[in-house]
């Protein structure tokens, strides 16, 4: 489905996510935008949604540029205040549920929200106690109707009653003096470097990744399945932008739940689903998996980390097309795709080939572009990456190389027909006795083995070599020796990779958004 045929022009440009809103509900206002258990929103109604939130922003002194924060599970809390927001010229911030109080607070101190929306429980933890001790100079809003604690935490119904204060010609006209380069969204990394920093991204960037993700995974109808963390920019642009610019139907669950996601992709017909593979792998081992429940897909992709032999194989019996890219919140989409034709070997040891409008290479330590085969950190050229970091300049110059290029902190390669090959972080590749270790290498590797379900590897110091391997791995049968395991690698590793130490585990830690947290691996194998 090309997306120009299906956007009538209007007038005007449609480079702002709130154009999208708009046109979809004057093309097709009965169409399912989005869905939750136990609610539904057609676009009509969604941009009516959309529309009484900003107004309320409005009326609440929130201006443009000022930072609005929300804290929600995936769903249709989360879409409305987002999209309301960016509409009026604020940046939408998300904020992680698993943050303990004082990680929450840190982030608030750096944004300085005006406003904060509130989920007063998620799951098993209440959130009112920290809501309601925030400064009192932010407005706080709890995304219920009634309970709200009187003088503090404001219920959204009388946070939204608040907007009839606002003509629409006005807040007609403060939709309307948004630019597309205007920033609407803070995505803060992971940290696993350091502190998080905050990459900040304008509605060009969103609408201008979606629209290459639509041209490069069409699906007709397009219906995608979102139970990512509101935090990540996989919830809100590879999944939650996507699907709005292409004008498709965005499927939530308030988390990641495998069951959830087999009933949610049989009872909502879902056609594409976009994970990372432990979620795959753990939807496919659900006690009531059956194939006939994902019939509906028409397209599986997945980002983040490497999938298993094992895993595509699988995968590849309930799914007429798979497919793996590659990217980062600081690219904001993605910048290599897998095509339909790649066969299982190019989606286990590659992400692809770099697409239009984007440009990639490999340069050594010194800046210098390597020919394919030649091992380096990956730099991009995009006209949709990050604005930069928030209130960071030191930060933005580091990662801004010459002449428009990104420094992405990937080392990399491209093979002779220029598919990218991941070879693991600038940070996480280590040297071991002067040789150079690329984790991804060593974890391959041990996830070819039988009895191996995934594989994680970090270097940790050594008074002899400087630092060594260590292996973390769950299995899928009784593990096998680590005498055994190793003489499985050395058929396929130089020695020198062989990690020193292997470790079983029942399961690896993760990180919210389902990747594994290397630093809490790191920290154990230090202290073991």
């Amino acid at each position: 489905m090309g997306i120009k045929q299906d956007m009538p022009s209007r007038g005007v440009a449609a480079d702002r996510l709130h154009d999208y809103v708009r046109l979809w509900a004057d093309t097709k206002p009965q169409a399912d935008a989005a869905i939750e258990p136990g609610r539904r929103l057609d676009w009509a109604a969604l941009a009516a949604a959309v529309d009484d939130c900003a107004a309320a922003l409005v009326a609440q002194g929130v201006a443009h540029g000022d930072r609005v924060a929300t804290l929600a599970p995936p769903g249709l809390d989360f879409l409305v205040s987002f999209l309301a927001t960016v509409s009026v010229g604020a940046i939408w911030v998300g904020l992680n549920p698993r943050y303990a109080d004082p990680e929450l607070d840190a982030v608030l101190a750096r944004i300085e929200p005006k406003l904060v929306l509130v989920t007063p429980q998620i799951e098993a933890r209440d959130y009112r106690g920290w809501a309601a001790a925030l400064p009192a100079k932010v407005i706080v809003v709890a995304f219920t109707s009634d309970g709200a604690e009187p003088g503090r935490l404001r219920s959204l119904q009388a946070f939204l009653a608040s907007g009839a204060s606002v003509e629409p010609a006005r807040l007609r006209r403060r939709c309307r003096e948004v630019l597309p380069a205007d920033p609407c969204l803070i995505v803060f990394t992971s940290g696993s470097t350091g502190t998080p920093k905050g990459a900040v991204i304008s509605h060009a960037a969103l609408v201008g990744a979606s629209k290459v993700q639509l041209r490069e995974w069409p699906a007709e109808p397009l219906r995608v399945l979102d139970n990512l963390p509101i935090n990540h920019i996989g919830c809100v642009g590879d999944l939650g932008c996507y699907a709005l610019v292409g004008g498709g139907t965005l499927v939530f669950t308030p988390r990641f739940d495998p069951e959830a996601s087999l009933v949610a992709i049989r009872d909502e017909r879902i056609t594409v689903w976009g994970q990372v593979p432990t979620m795959f792998q753990l939807t496919l081992d659900a006690p009531g998996f059956e194939p006939g429940m994902l019939a509906s897909l028409q397209r599986v992709f997945w980002g983040g980390a490497h999938a298993s032999s094992d895993l595509l194989q699988r995968l590849a019996q309930v799914a007429p097309r798979l497919a793996t890219s590659w990217g980062q919140t600081e690219t904001v989409g993605s910048v290599t795709f897998t095509t339909p034709d790649d066969g299982l070997p190019a989606l286990s040891e590659t992400v692809g080939r770099v697409v239009p409008p984007y440009a990639l290479r490999i340069v050594d330590s010194d800046g210098n572009p390597l020919e394919p085969g030649g091992e380096g950190e990956i730099q991009v050229h995009t006209p949709f990456g990050m604005s930069g970091y928030w209130r960071d300049s030191a930060a933005t110059a580091a990662v801004m190389a010459k002449d428009g290029w990104q420094r992405t902190g990937d080392v990399g390669m491209l093979t002779p027909n220029g598919r990218l090959r991941l070879l693991g972080r600038v940070h996480d590749v280590f040297k071991s006795g002067g040789y150079n270790i690329h984790p991804p290498e060593i974890e391959a590797a041990i996830e070819s083995h039988p009895a191996i379900a995934q594989a994680a590897v970090v270097g940790v110091a050594d008074a002899l070599y400087g630092k060594v391997a260590v292996a973390f791995a769950t299995c899928t049968a009784a593990p096998p020796s680590p005498d055994a395991l190793r003489a499985h690698l050395r058929e396929r590793l130089a020695n020198y990779k062989v990690p020193k130490r292997i470790v079983f585990l029942d399961e690896l830690p993760r990180l919210p958004v389902g990747k594994v947290d290397k630093q809490a691996l790191r920290e154990q194998a230090e202290s073991a």
